[in-house]
């Protein structure tokens, strides 16, 4: 008898995507924390690109939780950075926080396959879009999730 694994409704269709992505070879650990209590382990990194008083940060965490429906393994990956206004009459730039999360919540008590995950994710983010056209996604669903709408359909 063996055993098998998957994640049901995890399409595996591919649209041709073409995603933003962030230079990864700035990246600078700037600590790793263990909680003493809970176990978490922390990993936060700081891209050193732009203003060093306006910072951005990528931050990493894992950590097996009990539940009473079994243990599960938590993980986020958090970006946050600044959304700038720019006044071309005064000269003055407003900056106000942005940061965004993804997070898992992985049965800790079964094997998931990398492959697997990695489906996962891509359905994870194909929920945030409508549909693809040329590799640029529309972003209709976006624009209602920015504007308070959750009924995206």
């Amino acid at each position: 008898m063996s055993l098998t694994y998957s994640i049901d409704h995890a399409s595996t269709s591919v649209e041709d995507v073409s995603v933003e992505i962030p230079e990864k070879s700035t990246m600078l650990l700037s600590g790793v924390t263990i909680d003493s209590k809970t176990g978490e382990i922390v990993s936060s990194y700081t891209i050193p690109s732009g203003d060093n008083s306006y910072p951005a940060t990528v931050v990493y965490r894992c950590v097996l939780q009990k539940r009473s429906t079994g243990n599960v393994r938590r993980i986020s990956m958090t970006f946050s950075t600044w959304a700038t206004m720019a006044d071309s009459v005064s000269g003055l730039d407003t900056k106000k926080a942005i940061s965004g999360t993804i997070s898992f919540l992985v049965p800790a008590d079964m094997t998931i396959e990398v492959a697997d995950m990695d489906d996962f994710i891509g359905n994870l983010f194909g929920f945030l879009y409508l549909s693809v056209t040329a590799k640029a996604r529309d972003t209709t669903w976006l624009a209602k999730l920015l504007f308070g709408i959750s009924q995206v359909k």
